[in-house]
């Protein structure tokens, strides 16, 4: 079967348009992607200076939580959080909504004292997946994983009759073009099932986090009870104005366990702390299944006022509750998470395959200014990121433990660094020239950081007797390998002859960037 020349010809420009207008922010998502897989078990690793197994019994956890939430139930927050130490994160956490931000102590699990704001590495890059902490961030993602079933759909259909025998055909000493062309085509169709799923969950997902306010303004007919059924969440109970103490967190936990034994009860969300009314919500989450999380309520009183099993109980929850466990991997253990990253670093790789072919093309066509900038902001925004990232796992490391507002500092470290990579390539001669020393200063960076991780805890690197932390050890080498071999291999290419400079290899059009 195949497509008929028009419709070869619309589909291929559809597909090229759409990959390069959206291929930067689809290499972010994907390359980001595999560190959110471990944003749990980057925990132990983050905070070198407070690394240490859990210290206290489950009983002693909950009675300290206890002590935290009556402390706080007198200035009766708006919202307020805490979460028990776990392998991961052997400390408290409480959380606190407040001057429209969420706030974050680190309690020592011993002693009870405030450590006061730490690290949040992983939670920080799992933020970044989706680009939340930039201005509309998340929406421009959003749109760009509904692209991305756009692109993956596109890219089939022109393969159409030839899939077979192109997925077979890799001619790495031909012209750059012919290279460009050869590997975006295959990552793609090796890689089509992943990026279809991580392309439809992100943007239903999206979607139905941007549209829920019209559809129940509309179809709802702005009746909050008409949505609360349709989700499957219903709203705690009202504040009643007349103040009261916390709600009892251990007989909380007692009835979440009874109910839902087969889950994991880590954290307690407070709504109306201080308030005669006032009620604790515990998520509860099952490992290795799509339906992974059970919630239950519990008023102040100590009664279950809601319970949600896993998969909930209307059709919404149904459907939107494995979308949600597909795309952040609930079911997955750490093996399956390992293959998840290694696809997703495969498909960021595609994606920046597609945009270098892109600009190949092009260049035998004498390139107008928008590829001049394309071409720049491909080697600042790629190589930079891997920059940025590497920057922020050194500053994990070397920022003190006990500075004021460190999540921020190591934030800026991150956006610093990769806007002075962007900008380095918007203002520098040759784009290809400067991603090659950005993955080079990266590449050395991440070799560096297990050195640092092992000189401020006195050990031998490797041997920190955390499966978490040799985990990440492991991870970051193999990265740092990774990015050396990326720069080895920009300045063989540049070596290799053009599309301009050797005649063309006689092939079909191929599909551009995706």
């Amino acid at each position: 079967m195949k497509l008929s020349p028009r419709a070869y010809e619309v589909l291929w420009d559809a597909h090229a348009w759409a990959g390069v207008l959206s291929s930067l922010v689809l290499f972010v998502t994907f390359y980001l992607g595999a560190f959110a897989l471990f944003a749990e078990e980057l925990a132990p690793w983050q905070e070198p200076h407070f690394r240490a197994p859990v210290a206290v019994s489950e009983a002693r956890a909950v009675a300290l939580a206890q002590h935290f939430a009556e402390e706080e139930a007198p200035s009766r927050p708006v919202w307020f959080g805490i979460s028990l130490p776990t392998a991961e994160e052997p400390w408290l956490r409480l959380w606190r909504m407040a001057d429209g931000g969420l706030h974050m102590t680190w309690v020592d699990p011993v002693s009870g004292r405030r450590l006061g704001e730490r690290s949040d590495l992983g939670e920080f890059l799992n933020a970044m997946h989706f680009l939340e902490p930039l201005p509309g961030g998340q929406h421009v993602s959003g749109v760009a994983s509904a692209v991305l079933v756009l692109l993956v759909g596109t890219g089939l259909l022109l393969q159409l009759g030839r899939m077979v025998r192109e997925l077979v055909r890799f001619r790495p000493a031909s012209s750059r073009r012919v290279f460009w062309s050869d590997t975006h085509k295959v990552i793609g169709v090796v890689a089509a099932p992943f990026l279809l799923v991580f392309g439809l969950t992100g943007g239903i997902l999206w979607l139905d986090d941007w549209f829920e306010p019209a559809v129940v303004r509309t179809s709802m007919k702005d009746d909050p009870t008409a949505k609360a059924r349709a989700v499957d969440w219903p709203s705690p109970p009202a504040a009643s104005g007349r103040p009261a103490g916390a709600p009892d967190l251990a007989r909380a936990l007692a009835l979440a366990k009874q109910r839902f034994p087969a889950s994991a009860h880590d954290h307690f969300f407070f709504d109306h702390l201080g308030d005669e009314n006032g009620s604790v919500h515990l998520p509860g989450e099952q490992e290795g299944t799509l339906h992974a999380f059970t919630h239950v309520r519990v008023s102040r009183q100590g009664q279950l006022i809601w319970e949600r099993e896993a998969g909930g109980g209307t059709t919404y929850t149904r459907v939107m509750d494995p979308l949600f466990g597909l795309h952040f991997a609930t079911w997955a253990g750490f093996p399956a998470k390992v293959l998840y990253a290694l696809l997703a670093f495969l498909c960021a790789f595609g994606i920046l395959a597609g945009n270098l072919l892109w600009l190949e093309r092009r260049r035998a066509k004498s390139p107008n200014r928008f590829d001049v900038v394309l071409a720049r902001l491909t080697s600042g925004v790629c190589a930079g990121l891997a920059l940025a990232v590497a920057c922020l796992f050194v500053a994990n490391q070397v920022l003190p433990g006990g500075l004021a507002e460190r999540p921020r500092w190591e934030h800026g470290v991150f956006l610093a660094s990769w806007a002075a990579g962007v900008l380095g390539a918007l203002l520098g001669a040759d784009p290809a020239l400067h991603a090659r020393r950005l993955l080079l200063a990266a590449s050395g960076l991440l070799f560096t950081v297990p050195l640092l991780d092992s000189a401020l805890t006195l050990r031998l690197p490797f041997g920190s007797g955390s499966t978490h932390v040799l985990a990440t050890e492991v991870g970051l080498v193999a990265l740092a390998l990774l990015l050396l071999g990326a720069s080895i291999a920009i300045r063989r290419l540049q070596r290799a002859p053009s599309s301009a400079a050797r005649p063309a290899v006689s092939e079909t059009p191929e599909p551009l960037p995706g």
